[in-house]
């Protein structure tokens, strides 16, 4: 049975009483052929203001991926930096602190796991700012921008993924059941390099980028710890013990 409501609307009789549905097929016939009146309108007519008999617009086009502006020279420089350090500092928008992150470079992109018994990190979407250090002096290589895309768990692309991450996990204490917990507890977001921030150390005048670490309850609760058999004397201080 069609509620009166419903009836009322398609006729676009604005009482929506009882006696002007009673009989839609005697209003119908009374209208002439020739001049169709706003009442017999079809209901993909009507205005989203009437309510159900408006259809469904198309929906919104996804937002285009922002375009690659690098070089092959830069790429080929962030590859090699990122190929041989297994750190990086990521800030995403609209942080204001990098963070540390374990990752691999794996197909043209830096590739991290964040969850669930893993590595804890700000959640990664949009521009990402990603610094990479060198592995033997810790100076800054490069710094870059980068688009982050979280992989969807069971496809090629996350199985290839958490092949080269596995590969890469230290002290890993459920070998045989890592992929089920990444599934489950984690993301696993490839960071696809867009455009260069800044290459090399800096001259002279280049921020050290340095900020006040992060406030927390941690504390020390004596001076100075308590070490077995007293601490190794220096010259001009007494044994502390």
């Amino acid at each position: 049975m069609v509620p009166e409501e419903s009836v009322a609307t398609f006729f676009g009789d604005p009482a929506g009483g009882r006696d002007s549905a009673a009989a839609p097929q005697q209003a119908a016939d009374a209208q002439p052929p020739a001049a169709a009146s706003p009442t017999t309108a079809s209901p993909t007519t009507a205005s989203p203001a009437t309510g159900p008999s408006a259809p469904a617009g198309p929906s919104a086009p996804a937002p285009a991926a922002e375009p690659s502006s690098l070089s092959p020279q830069q790429l080929a420089l962030i590859g090699e930096a990122a190929g041989k350090s297994g750190v990086c500092w990521v800030k995403p928008d609209p942080e204001l602190r990098f963070h540390p992150a374990w990752h691999v470079w794996h197909n043209g992109a830096v590739t991290v796991v964040y969850g669930v018994d893993e590595q804890m990190l700000p959640r990664l979407e949009g521009r990402v700012e990603v610094a990479v250090r060198s592995k033997d002096t810790g100076a800054r290589l490069v710094t870059f921008v980068a688009r982050a895309d979280a992989l969807a768990a069971g496809t090629p692309e996350w199985e290839a993924a958490t092949g080269a991450l596995s590969a890469s996990r230290l002290n890993a204490i459920d070998t045989d059941s890592q992929r089920q917990r990444w599934a489950s507890g984690t993301v696993i977001t490839r960071l696809l390099p867009v455009s260069m921030v800044a290459s090399g150390a800096g001259g002279p005048d280049t921020p050290s980028g340095s900020a006040e670490p992060p406030g927390n309850p941690g504390t020390t609760l004596t001076w100075r710890p308590y070490h077995v058999r007293g601490r190794r004397l220096r010259r001009g201080n007494k044994p502390y013990r």
